[in-house]
């Protein structure tokens, strides 16, 4: 069978650009999700239509949205009479505090709702005396907008109107670092706007410039507090970590090197000696951020890596991912007691990133497979694959259960997500979607494709009808690329290969498929996070039902226990033939 390898050992790789703009070509970057769609694109493409490869129309140059402003920062103040009233103003704010408020921390909310009342008390003077305030109040009306605006056929992004607004006012950026905090929220907040209308390069570099300040401030140290007073390293503090989650999110989006490295930073996610439900929240949400970088810059590599060394990586992970499911068991419980209804908006969106990350960490093993399958169309007959897939069958089968839990919940009537303007729900729907249908193509039967796949489709629906045109693109794609997955399942039924079980029955594999087992069924005493029972093994993506919210939390993700136990099932690295001994 030779040498294992798969879709990231490829050199850097890149394709012509058909943008209207003077890039000469697009660089596919080695781990992010839409670099990593093209290159499946093109890989299926090759072996599947040798004389004709494509890709897909849209996939390079999407028809999404169209948004142009004035750059010039002496662009005179627009009429104060087109802003919305003050009752509605502070509507706004609220619902973006509602949508952004547990993310996201780029304000003082009390303060800021003071700001805004002093505004409409005397107008005039509050813009003289702070243009850039006034810039980030029209950013969150922008925002405020986009989070109620009714879907449209216009071409422009919601809230584009009041965005582009504040674009025009904002000071030239070889000044605009001296306003220091304002600055570096302003600035943010341009980044996630432009981020969510999917002009993420444009994202990418507006994140870089508050990032550079927030160095220049020291505020990725940890700030003497006798010296600038609680209030304000507080609200640093919280800076610091918002803009981290951020370009942890931006740079793993784009594939890109994270911007501050770990080792530089020393500030305390939470206060010392001093916690609260919300500190215990944004310090998981982290850790999952941080571990994220983590997969992608250890597992994610241009060159060959050993078999061994990668299943070493994966342990390390899980057993990572197994603490942090007990952080989220504790959260839950902690909220579930003052919650009536359905579930925290904070805790949906950490479950659905810590998903994500399992889908991450086990996709280099599908792609290792695809590869293969590629190369022979079928499996080859030998004794190597019931082997390999003995030593990984379990981080297969975590994978899998991660991307299906990750469409149950986004569609489970107890998510409050729901977001139509911010990127996470087509960004956890699309993952999943796509982990699933390699699966589907991989290991017949070992998901319950077509109950995803309707899940996955029922989501991206949902956000088109709502206005997102982002989420039309993806859809799009999403369908390419199930096609091209479908031909080569009928391929490899043409040509009579034999399909593979990850988790074999018979003969010398039954010590494999116990532990598989047991997996699904531990003795220890169930906890909130249960990993699905061993009869819904085979069906993944049931339709959610009326339960209760204890009922759902069981129902949600993977246990830490469980965790521990696939932990301990990665065989060992050392018993595999020597020419299985390279992937990734």
């Amino acid at each position: 069978m030779g040498v294992w390898t798969n879709l990231f050992t490829m050199p850097s790789k890149t394709i012509k650009n058909t943008s209207k703009n003077k890039r000469a070509w697009v660089w596919l970057a080695p781990w992010s999700t839409w670099s990593f769609t093209v290159r499946l694109m093109l890989m299926l493409d090759e072996k599947l239509h040798p004389e004709n490869p494509s890709t897909h129309p849209g996939l390079i140059d999407p028809d999404v949205y169209t948004l142009t402003w004035e750059t010039s920062s002496s662009a005179e103040f627009p009429d104060l009479s087109t802003l919305p009233s003050f009752n509605h103003a502070i509507y706004l704010f609220n619902t973006v505090k509602f949508h952004l408020g547990q993310t996201y921390r780029l304000f003082d909310e009390a303060e800021f709702e003071d700001q805004i009342r002093n505004f409409y008390t005397n107008a005039s003077p509050r813009i003289d005396e702070c243009r850039l305030w006034f810039v980030k109040f029209l950013l969150i009306l922008a925002f405020g907008t986009a989070f109620q605006a009714p879907p449209t056929d216009t071409q422009e992004p919601p809230g584009a109107k009041i965005f582009k607004q504040a674009m025009a006012l904002v000071p030239d950026t070889t000044s605009l670092w001296k306003d220091s905090l304002l600055a570096i929220e302003v600035l943010a907040f341009i980044g996630l706007y432009l981020f969510s209308i999917y002009e993420r390069e444009s994202a990418h570099i507006y994140l870089g410039q508050p990032i550079r300040i927030v160095q220049l401030e020291g505020l990725h140290t940890q700030l003497p507090e006798k010296e600038l007073g609680t209030e304000t390293t507080t609200h640093c503090r919280d800076l610091w970590w918002t803009l981290y989650i951020m370009d942890r999110h931006f740079s793993s989006a784009l594939g890109l090197p994270m911007s501050v490295q770990d080792s530089d930073i020393t500030t305390p996610v939470n206060p010392p000696n001093v916690g609260s439900g919300g500190d215990s929240s944004r310090s998981l949400q982290v850790n999952l951020s941080h571990l994220l970088s983590i997969i992608l810059t250890t597992i994610y590599k241009p060159n060959v890596t050993p078999l061994e060394t990668f299943l070493e990586q994966t342990r390390s992970i899980l057993h990572t991912l197994a603490h942090h499911a007990q952080e989220i068991e504790k959260i839950m419980r902690l909220k579930l007691q003052n919650c009536i209804g359905s579930l925290p908006r904070g805790i949906c969106y950490l479950t659905l990133l810590y998903h994500q990350c399992v889908i991450v960490a086990t996709r280099p093993l599908l792609l290792s497979v695809l590869k293969e399958r590629l190369d022979m169309l079928g499996y080859p007959g030998d004794e190597n694959w019931k082997s390999f897939l003995a030593q990984t069958g379990s981080v297969i089968s975590t994978g899998i259960k991660s991307a299906a839990k990750t469409l149950q919940i986004l569609t489970s009537e107890y998510s409050l997500l729901g977001e139509a303007f911010l990127p996470y729900d087509i960004e956890f729907a699309f993952g999943a979607a796509l982990h699933v249908t390699m699966v589907n193509a991989l290991f017949p039967g070992e998901v319950d494709y077509q109950g995803c796949r309707q899940l996955a489709h029922q989501v991206l629906r949902n956000l088109i009808t709502r206005g997102n045109r982002v989420a039309r693109a993806r859809i799009s794609e999403l369908r390419h690329l199930e096609k091209l997955f479908q031909e080569l399942i009928a391929r490899v039924q043409q040509q009579g290969h034999q399909t593979l079980n990850p988790f074999p029955t018979e003969g010398s594999e039954v010590e494999a498929n116990e532990g598989h087992d047991r997996l699904l069924s531990s003795d220890n005493e169930p906890s909130t996070l249960a990993m699905i029972t061993d009869s819904e093994y085979h069906s993944h993506c049931s339709r959610p039902h009326e339960t209760s919210n204890m009922d759902f939390l069981e129902d949600i993700g993977i246990s830490s226990e469980e965790f521990l136990s696939i932990v301990q099932e990665i065989g060992d690295p050392e018993s595999l033939p020597e020419n299985m001994l390279t992937l990734v």
